[in-house]
């Protein structure tokens, strides 16, 4: 069953992407992969201005906070050299404010 809540909840990701994010994806292209019963996320989309996909996998995550949830990414990697070290400079094991909807859904 909730393999079922992780599809509907990763749709819900991927509009919030699309709408937020949408100058960084050629034609709108990501998708999202969320098991949240693992803490994952895989994010595959067509990055703005490059001729292949690029896969980001959060191999492990968690949300913390009792008021605020903070997602905060344990383990992060990417297909491409210079993203992967830049996404482990700065967003592994940092604390990201999450909008309500998405605290609820993780």
């Amino acid at each position: 069953m909730d393999n079922i809540f992780d599809k509907f909840k990763s749709a819900a990701l991927e509009g919030f992407l699309k709408n937020k994010f949408s100058s960084y994806f050629e034609n709108g292209d990501v998708s999202v992969d969320l098991n949240t019963s693992k803490a994952t996320c895989v994010f595959r989309a067509m990055l703005a201005g490059e001729s292949e996909r690029t896969c980001i996998e959060v191999l492990k995550f968690e949300v913390v906070g009792d008021t605020e949830k903070k997602l905060v990414i344990r383990e992060v990697k990417c297909d491409k050299k210079w993203l992967d070290r830049a996404l482990n400079d700065h967003l592994k094991d940092r604390e990201i404010a999450l909008p309500s909807f998405m605290a609820s859904a993780l």
